[in-house]
């Protein structure tokens, strides 16, 4: 059996039940003093009397009552004996970390570290209390954990505390999002990509994402392929997801024959994880006008005073000719623009780019917008990004993107001036 799945009760009762041994074979090996005195085996253990009538007293806190996994929990021991002018010899903290938490560190150091057992030592102590702490980081996966105390001294009853901590357990942490065509015309190809995120500080174990298509609809293509199909139903599985990460699912579907509005329904989960789903509609037409637009990044992740390059691209994917199409691309504020292609772009309200495409023809490539610009602000933050297409009698769409910047960081090296050594400023960002 596995030491760490032995109830922290079972190891706390046969902890008990060694030192009670241990106690017995010492009060024995007392008793037997004499006896070795007059020839007999020599003492092989030394204790020394209490001072006294001490009363041992142990107590034990948490610097929180509640926390959620990833969190620190720091116990605090306290021991001492409450009858004035007592003392006892040769205290032993046994501390036995709870199943659920994982050890950072202690105060004083432990003079020993042994399948979950910390062991903190005093040559002797009275009314002045003595004191450990103990940090520990919780585990995913655990609704509580208790934390069990045994403390021993030379010739005394051994006393013990424990400690419960619940857990919070988010409802969940996987962020489930999915797109597609909003709008698209019979028997044309479909598109649903899914993304699964881990949005915690923690990883989250055996991840799950299911799809289930629409009636009627097969699947043409999946990537990754799905690890298991029953139409309606496919399932991938994502094994662990450490803290942010994010998978990116992508499923081809052919709509279908005739004029509807089709729902698609996405479902994530994790072990110890609610269930998370998502819903995403598609309006399916005979003859139509439908833009459609994508937008990208060339990072996902800057600093202050960088270039980043937005590339959109837009296309007609219906049957009719889309009419006076206008292209509007709304800029973060922290952004300032470095560059423009095609340049015939106008400027509006609250940062936005406007493009006057006139007519958008179908069956033709996609065309491209490049905006380049600097990161000028936002230290610590997330650049949100929106483009929008849309015409007179048509289906419009929009797109967007959100690129992370990095905290603005100071740096403070040390620089040589005039042959001395001085401190010296040097920052990231404006």
């Amino acid at each position: 059996m596995n030491k760490r799945n032995l109830h922290p009760w079972a190891r706390l009762t046969g902890a008990l039940v060694v030192l009670g041994g241990l106690w017995l074979l010492t009060v024995w090996l007392l008793s037997a003093t004499p006896s070795s005195a007059r020839g007999g085996l020599p003492a092989l253990l030394t204790f020394q009397s209490p001072i006294g009538d001490p009363q041992p007293n142990i107590v034990k806190e948490a610097d929180v009552s509640q926390a959620q996994p990833g969190d620190e929990i720091e116990y605090t021991i306290a021991y001492s004996t409450t009858t004035p002018g007592s003392r006892v010899f040769d205290v032993q903290l046994y501390d036995f970390l709870p199943a659920g938490a994982t050890f950072v560190s202690s105060n004083p150091p432990a003079t020993r570290v042994d399948n979950g057992v910390l062991l903190f030592t005093f040559p002797s102590v009275g009314a002045d209390t003595v004191t450990a702490t103990v940090r520990v980081r919780v585990q995913e996966g655990y609704e509580q954990i208790v934390n069990y105390t045994l403390a021993t001294a030379d010739q005394i009853t051994p006393v013990y505390a424990s400690l419960l901590t619940q857990v919070d357990q988010p409802t969940t942490w996987l962020r489930l999002t999915k797109t597609g065509y909003e709008h698209v015309l019979v028997g044309q190809e479909l598109v649903y990509t899914l993304r699964c995120e881990n949005d915690s500080g923690v990883a989250v174990r055996d991840v799950t994402v299911a799809d289930v298509l629409p009636t009627g609809l097969v699947p043409l293509a999946a990537s990754p392929p799905p690890d298991e199909t029953t139409p309606p139903l496919l399932t991938w599985s994502l094994g662990t997801l450490a803290p942010g990460e994010e998978r990116t699912i992508a499923v081809t579907v052919t709509a279908p024959a005739e004029a509807t509005v089709i729902t698609n329904t996405a479902l994530a989960s994790g072990q110890r994880r609610a269930m998370t789903s998502t819903l995403f509609a598609t309006q399916v037409v005979t003859e139509a006008s439908i833009l459609d637009v994508s937008k990208t990044a060339s990072a996902s992740t800057v600093d202050v005073g960088d270039d980043l390059v937005y590339t959109i691209r837009y296309r007609n994917i219906g049957n009719r000719p889309a009419l006076s199409a206008t292209l509007t691309d709304t800029l973060p504020a922290s952004v300032s623009v470095k560059g423009v292609s095609p340049v015939t772009a106008t400027v509006g309200g609250s940062g936005q780019l406007i493009w006057h495409l006139g007519t958008v023809p179908t069956g033709t490539a996609a065309g491209t917008v490049v905006v380049t610009v600097t990161v000028i602000g936002n230290w610590d933050g997330t650049l949100h990004n929106t483009v929008a297409i849309g015409a007179p009698d048509s289906f419009g769409s929009q797109a967007t993107v959100d690129v992370d910047v990095r905290p603005f960081r100071i740096y403070l090296p040390i620089l040589r001036r005039s042959g001395r050594w001085g401190w010296g400023l040097v920052t990231d960002g404006q």
